[in-house]
């Protein structure tokens, strides 16, 4: 198989790392304040079930 370019081989990319770390840190502070919602959910739904298995 013809290549344009060698394959340089598999090495880490400190930039991309960092850009994938913040975003990941602005993807979680932006769901802190779901996060009541959600436990408030989990509550009532258990609650609720009467300790039924989900029928998926």
């Amino acid at each position: 198989m013809d290549t344009t370019s060698k394959m340089r081989g598999l090495h880490p990319n400190g930039e991309m790392s960092f850009i994938g770390y913040t975003i990941a840190a602005i993807l979680v502070v932006g769901m802190l304040p779901l996060l009541p919602f959600f436990l408030l959910w989990l509550l009532v739904d258990r609650i609720t079930s009467g300790g039924e298995q989900p029928r998926y």
